[in-house]
């Protein structure tokens, strides 16, 4: 089975969106949405940048992550 949003009541009459993987594990939760509509308008959203934004590495260690990636495939020099 694949992944799904699953859409689920918030605090103060509001709505969350989870996105849940094939296995069932939550991937990811939304912020909140006043409205039903909103939400599933962020599903929308949501589906666009999970296609093609571009992944923003803030981690503590992303410059090892992106030098290893510009290093791959080279030699090292003693």
């Amino acid at each position: 089975m694949s992944g799904y949003f699953k859409l689920v009541d918030a605090h103060d009459g509001a709505f969350r969106i989870k996105l849940i993987s094939g296995d069932g594990a939550l991937m990811a939760v939304s912020a909140m949405f006043p409205t039903k509509e909103a939400a599933a308008a962020g599903i929308e959203q949501m589906r666009e940048i999970a296609g093609t934004g571009p992944v923003v590495d803030h981690s503590k260690d992303a410059d090892v992550v992106a030098d290893a990636k510009r290093n791959t495939g080279r030699a090292k020099a003693s």
